[in-house]
């Protein structure tokens, strides 16, 4: 599959700090895409045409009575973890994450120094592919590093998390972390409102207002988090501990064990400031020395085949790839952590060429049937489609959209259908109408993409427009936007400018042309290092200029 992967790329450079955080929220972090590798999304969904600008523009659409009543709802986009549990992300509505954008970015220089902590190991900064976060947990090397020198004269290790961590935070809890709670206190009715009483709302909007739970995915989400548990940090630093945080997830290493259980304990109490809890089941206190790794990651590395061609690089032939994998197989029903199966695939896909490409596309297509979570890394394996079975792959695409679709899983769906359009093939009758059954907004979406299968999505969509209140509306946003922009269906939001201005300046969620869109190029000019200050030409001028004038009227025909 790795031949159909797109090389694509319109990520400006050269940006100011705060440009590059606008463009992360609005282009590359908004939509869930956190990962270091393989994508929570198929590279299908993009983000990449919704600039700064556009959200902007959206932010001062004016909100009616009716929109304040019940505010936004947003597209769920259910994941599988390694062990098949499902988790929601959230697809935010265009307007209600554009208002959020321009609370954030009216207060970046708070907001930046407020998310930032030595101790954090996944911190909110610049990337080179325009996203500010990238769950990489370091390299090996680097965790190593940091470990060794961690644990130098420390007896023991404490680790913990907490509990549903974005799931449970509580949205005015922001203002305390921002203010201090007593302030906080002071100022609840004092006009105007603090800005991180505007923040606080502005978050609540994007999910029906709820003050329970942040919308997994998108950056602003994480730097809610940030801003809350920077604010723990400094008070864990203020007692000298030594411990890192890699999001929600704690490990300390302290001289005693009366000083690790100090640490659960004082973590604990300053969580429960925030109405956060640890996850009592994931803390543990550990006498060093201890393995700086897992045992399984030890394992799979042992066995992994040390083979060099005549060049010295390494290989791996069918056999090899076959009896690594069975023994990852094996090892996976012996741990409890679900990723052994990802870590063996992605450690010998990048060295496997031709028939051993092949062999490991197979087994893991057939793994993908049980785990859903690995059909991201089908992608990544250089597996070329004139020496598999191309109808074979077809059938078992459509059998892993059917357990998938009865399970409510959105990335087993979306992926198998994203690999059938790659193909150039089609889903099954049936199985489309198990994705319309599932009413998965993101699976519906693509189906538009496919001739045997449009009108099974659109019928489905008239029918949310003609039956739906606002929140029916929000929950499928993807899938009408997707309708309306190629002319399928009228606005469904006949009172909100949102979708008419999205398609005003040509942005796409789905498939967008390779081409740059006006607004992504104005992105690029205001990347240019060489620009004048004060002479940059300004966004409403730029698009005027980029559309062609009109052609002069035709003169009048003297003769019939």
């Amino acid at each position: 599959m790795k031949e159909f992967t797109s090389p694509y790329s319109s990520i400006p450079i050269a940006l100011s700090s705060e440009r590059h955080f606008s463009e992360a929220l609005t282009r590359w972090n908004y939509f869930p895409n956190q990962k270091d590798s393989a994508s929570e999304l198929p590279p299908c969904f993009t983000t990449r045409r919704f600039t700064p600008e556009i959200a902007e523009d959206l932010s001062k659409i004016p909100i009616l009575d009716s929109r304040k009543q019940q505010w936004f709802d947003l597209a769920e986009y259910r994941v599988t973890r390694y062990n098949n549990i499902t988790r929601t992300l959230g697809l935010l509505h265009p307007l209600g994450y554009a208002r959020l954008h321009a609370k954030i970015m009216a207060n970046y220089d708070e907001i930046s120094k407020l998310s930032s902590s030595d101790q954090s190991a996944i911190k909110i900064e610049e990337h080179v592919d325009g996203r500010i976060i990238i769950m990489n947990y370091e390299s090996h090397e680097d965790r190593t590093s940091a470990a060794l020198e961690d644990t130098f004269g420390k007896r023991f290790r404490a680790h913990t998390d907490i509990s549903n961590c974005f799931g449970s935070v509580y949205t005015h809890s922001l203002e305390w972390a921002i203010q201090g709670y007593e302030e906080a206190k002071k100022n609840l009715y004092a006009k105007p409102k603090h800005w991180s009483s505007l923040l606080d709302t502005a978050l609540r909007n994007t999910k029906r207002n709820e003050t329970s739970g942040l919308p997994i995915g998108p950056a602003a989400s994480n730097i809610a988090v940030e801003i809350i548990l920077c604010r723990i940090d400094k008070i864990l630093d203020g007692y000298k501990f030594i411990f890192t945080r890699y999001i929600d997830d704690y490990t300390a290493y302290c001289e005693t064990h009366d000083e690790a259980q100090d640490f659960i304990r004082i973590l604990g109490q300053e969580l429960a400031n925030y109405r956060l809890s640890l996850n009592l089941n994931k803390t543990t206190i550990k006498e060093l020395p201890e393995p700086l790794q897992d045992p399984w990651t030890s394992l799979l590395n042992n066995a992994l085949p040390k083979r060099t061609d005549s060049d010295g690089a390494l290989e791996l032939n069918t056999s090899e790839a076959i009896n690594y994998l069975d023994f990852a197989v094996r090892l996976n029903k012996e741990t409890p952590d679900g990723s052994v199966l990802r870590y063996a695939i992605s450690a010998i896909a990048p060295r496997a060429k031709e028939a051993a490409a092949i062999a490991i596309f197979n087994y893991t297509l057939n793994l993908a049937w049980h785990f859903p979570a690995l059909l991201p890394l089908l992608e990544k394996i250089d597996a070329r489609s004139e020496h598999y079975d191309i109808d074979a792959t077809h059938e078992k695409l459509n059998k892993i959209i059917s357990i998938n679709a009865l399970h409510r899983r959105s990335d087993g769906m979306c992926w198998a259908l994203y690999y059938l359009k790659q193909l150039n093939r089609e889903p099954g009758e049936d199985q489309a109408k198990e994705v319309i059954k599932s009413k998965d907004c993101a699976a519906i979406t693509m189906l538009c993409k496919f001739n045997s299968s449009f009108n099974l999505a659109k019928n489905y969509a008239l029918e949310v427009v003609t039956n739906a209140a606002l929140y029916e509306l929000d929950k499928n946003w993807l899938l009408l936007y997707e309708l309306y922009i190629h002319n399928h269906i009228e606005n469904p939001y006949p009172t909100e400018d949102t979708f008419v201005i999205l398609k005003k300046y040509d942005v796409s969620f789905l498939y967008p042309a390779d081409k740059t869109s006006h607004a992504e190029q104005y992105c690029h000019i205001l990347s240019n290092p060489f620009q004048i200050p004060g002479q940059t030409v300004s966004f409403n001028h730029w698009m005027q200029s980029r559309v062609a004038p009109p052609p002069p009227p035709k003169p009048p025909r003297l003769f019939g």
